[in-house]
């Protein structure tokens, strides 16, 4: 149907009501989604406040439309859950810079995982008492490196007393790809047989997460997710973000029901953060960056509230987990509004619903680390790489190989239980999938394609946002 035609189905619908609207009025009305039905409500709305104008200007139509949004915003606040971050802000960790610390988070890393894989009902034998007395059992250690040859992978395996070897032959199909899957340090189990000396493997578990089905359903509200602004950059796509608050603050049902809002990572592009960077700015300090976004968020409605999880263009530790940004550009930020600074990753509870909020920078350990991800196949294959943090149970399943980790004693990064949602940045692409009842979303980004993102092969998608929805316990992803 022609825009023409459209103005003049509403117009006579109008008249058959005793109403003439404006030529101004009907230019906003075809502008919205279904323009027929909120032409039928703002049409019962003059006839209950009985205003007596047979000619309805623009002016009328914005007040009926800001009463529509006030009466939303009220029957919202009634059923709004709280919200809470549960995880720590890590402001208060420091280490020493002793090799103890590292092998205190290591044995920390590895007996957190144990401990999944013993709630699953299995009991391992020490891999000195199997080489001795031979059979069949289960073993369980960290990876140290994985060699293949053509006819099996020889991985090197340690645990908190030895460091030994397991053979897995590549003729059984099903278990080299399973093999596939490991990278160096995640924490495994092996079912294998000691012969002549050797370990073979007949089978490898990761800790997976089990399946379960959710049950639990919140009210009729979402939450938006967003990462990758990169204010500051001259590829940020200021126009399209801003197009992100213009809806967030129309009439449309479902911007209506949005409550919350996680800043997932990268609000601002940074300084330095990678060679050359200097050129690809449009804003050369960080008092600057913030500023511009102090600007951007004062539009964001003050309905929702909005978590800041940090990422790694933030100026704050760059090792992880990662603290909020510094108290002095919070300060600049709450000149545009007010904001909920949480650490990266944050445990964020909506209600009953649980999110797990991670920027996402091990991502880049995952791809450089293995074979089977890479930057150029992310729209493809980035549901699978998510998948894997939580077949793995934790957030940095490859260490050291990007992304520093801070070696504190509690593993902040493992996954003790999965979380509802899984949100993840960093990578720039938007993706969607749903593993053994988890969601697990990646938001894109609000910058467009970088010079090093083209050097090797990232298309990223471009003015993304991910609406979480808790009765439906549902995605759809929302594009400017």
């Amino acid at each position: 149907m022609g825009v023409s035609e459209a103005a003049k189905r509403l117009a006579s619908r109008a008249i058959e009501r005793g109403y003439q609207l404006t030529a101004e009025t009907l230019n906003r009305l075809i502008k919205v989604e279904n323009p027929q039905t909120l032409l039928d409500e703002f049409l019962a709305w003059l006839d209950e406040k009985r205003i007596n104008q047979v000619i309805i200007d623009e002016s009328l139509l914005g007040l009926f439309l800001s009463s529509r949004v006030k009466e939303a915003e009220k029957s919202v606040g009634e059923s709004i859950p709280e919200v809470v971050v549960e995880s720590p802000t890590y402001e208060d960790l420091m280490i020493e810079g002793v090799a103890e610390e590292q092998r205190l988070y290591l044995l920390s890393r590895f007996q957190s995982i144990r401990r999944v894989f013993e709630g699953r009902g299995l009991s391992f034998r020490p891999v000195r008492e199997l080489m001795k007395e031979g059979g069949e059992g289960y073993v369980v250690g960290m990876v140290l490196s994985i060699r293949r040859r053509d006819t099996h992978f020889l991985i090197e395996m340690e645990d908190p007393v030895d460091v030994w070897n397991i053979f897995v032959p590549t003729r059984d199909r099903a278990l080299a790809e399973k093999t596939e899957y490991l990278l160096q340090d995640m924490v495994v189990v092996f079912r294998a047989r000691a012969r002549k000396g050797l370990l073979i493997a007949s089978d490898v578990y990761l800790p997976d997460i089990p399946s379960r089905r959710q049950t639990w359903r919140g009210p009729d509200v979402n939450v938006c997710i967003i990462s990758d602004i990169h204010v500051g950059s001259r590829r940020h796509a200021a126009e399209k973000f801003r197009e992100l608050i213009d809806w967030l603050r129309g009439s449309e049902n479902e911007a209506e029901k949005t409550v919350l809002m996680i800043i997932n990572g990268d609000l601002v592009d940074g300084v330095y953060v990678y060679p050359g960077q200097e050129s690809e700015l449009s804003l050369m300090s960080y008092a600057d960056q913030f500023a511009e976004a102090a600007k951007l968020i004062s539009g964001i409605p003050e309905r929702l509230k909005v978590i800041y999880v940090p990422g790694n263009h933030e100026p704050c530790r760059r090792a992880l987990p990662q603290p909020p940004i510094q108290a002095r550009y919070r300060q600049i930020l709450s000149q545009g509004r007010e904001l909920v600074y949480a650490g990266n990753p944050a445990w964020i509870r909506v209600g009953g619903i649980r999110i797990l909020a991670f920027h996402g920078q091990t991502l880049d350990d995952i791809i450089q680390a293995g074979t089977r991800f890479s930057y150029s196949t992310l729209r493809e294959r980035s549901g699978e790489m998510m998948e894997l943090l939580l077949k793995s149970r934790h957030l940095a399943p490859a260490m050291g190989v990007v992304t520093p980790l801070l070696p504190t004693r509690t593993d902040y990064l493992s996954i003790p239980e999965p979380p509802d949602l899984l949100c993840l940045g960093h990578t720039h692409v938007a993706a969607f999938t749903t593993y053994k009842g988890v969601q697990l979303v990646n938001s894109g980004s609000w910058q467009r394609q970088t010079r090093i993102q083209e050097s090797i092969g990232l298309e990223p998608s471009v003015g993304t946002a991910a609406l979480f929805n808790l009765n439906a316990m549902s995605i759809r992803f929302l594009s400017f």
